[in-house]
């Protein structure tokens, strides 16, 4: 590996560790991206698009060449050292994320509130997946995964491309709306270049006319998991809701059930498991049988979380700046929403 003036250089026999740093696409979205520019991207977890949020990163080239360190104006690259080959990205490789947090305060001075911020820091919250998990202005990747599970193929077509937002654009609630009419290739036409998924699905299902395809050859297989994976997320999410109902309260969660597994078929009804077999059961009803359980992850996922390391600071009027670390898995929003109960405003950056 070797660096040029605002390049990076890399080959197909090594990789290159690097940070990644993004705004207004997630992950998945960049991941995508830089594919087309020949590289394949390996992560240590998902961030969403509502953040300005960094994270390391493996570059794996599939020829030859140059990467820019910026590929418009979304994505930088910051190379960091070559890595072998046989490296291979897992979990326990990252202990957490710290977030950095702008607080805009109803109050002209905030500094009572940052008192209750610092008193948060020794609480036990529910580790919910949070609400980017799901999608922030139209949250439907779960409904999406229930049908790729149920191998619904039309709902997942329909569900991806078709379901409108209020939130959104007035020219993206049309491509929609042209599609639920029928009228494919104007949908395609007409949805922003930036909308790269719903774009390429569609794509397949003119060229196909068949959802299945559509959906399977459109998507790369791991943003086909993820879908799957954010239903998993939704399941475990109500699991937690009923755990807690159960025992009464988050220490008692903590003391009997440290870890549940996400939901999924087969699921044992053992050490916390009953509660996501019963999400599961409860949501599909009757088509439990059908469900595909090859695009299942067999995962376990804590109960609770603490937020470690926090700081707070008031750098101007009506503003309390926050900054923290969670564990890998975690989620800032989860935490946010406990003080935002304070009728709080946020702007967000995130760093692995």
């Amino acid at each position: 590996m070797g660096t040029l003036p605002g390049r990076v250089i890399c080959s197909p026999s090594e990789g290159v560790l690097a940070v990644m740093c993004k705004v207004g696409i997630s992950t998945l979205e960049a991941s995508w991206i830089m594919r087309k520019f020949g590289v394949a991207l390996e992560y240590w977890g998902l961030k969403d698009s509502e953040a300005e949020a960094c994270q390391f990163v493996i570059l794996r080239c599939l020829r030859s060449r140059e990467v820019p360190a910026r590929l418009g104006r979304k994505i930088r690259v910051h190379p960091l050292a070559p890595v072998g080959r046989d490296f291979v990205v897992r979990k326990q490789h990252i202990s957490g994320n710290l977030f950095e947090v702008l607080l805009s305060c109803r109050s002209p001075d905030p500094a009572h509130l940052a008192e209750v911020v610092r008193s948060s820091a020794g609480l036990s919250l529910l580790n919910y997946f949070g609400y980017q998990r799901f999608g922030t202005v139209r949250p439907v990747t779960h409904l999406v995964g229930r049908a790729i599970a149920t191998e619904n193929w039309d709902e997942a077509l329909k569900t991806l491309v078709g379901h409108q937002s209020e939130l959104e654009l007035p020219r993206v609630r049309l491509a929609r709306k042209l599609f639920n009419e029928g009228s494919y290739r104007e949908s395609l036409k007409t949805f922003p270049r930036t909308f790269i998924v719903e774009r390429s699905v569609l794509r397949k299902y003119i060229e196909t006319g068949n959802p299945k395809d559509a959906i399977a050859r459109g998507l790369p297989h791991y943003m086909v998991k993820f879908f799957v994976e954010a239903y998993q997320s939704y399941l475990f999410n109500k699991a937690l809701s009923q755990l807690v109902s159960a025992v009464g309260s988050v220490s008692e969660v903590e003391r009997i059930c440290e870890v549940v597994e996400l939901p999924r078929p087969g699921i044992d009804s053992l050490n916390c498991g009953e509660f996501a077999k019963k999400a599961l059961a409860e949501d599909l009803e009757k088509t439990v049988k059908r469900l595909n359980k090859s695009f299942f992850t067999k995962s376990v996922r804590e109960t609770v979380f603490r937020v470690r390391d926090l700081l707070t600071d008031v750098p101007a009027s009506n503003t309390l700046k926050l900054s923290f670390k969670l564990g890998r898995g975690s989620y800032a929003t989860i935490y946010l929403r406990e003080l935002l109960r304070e009728n709080l405003s946020m702007q967000r950056r995130e760093r692995t």
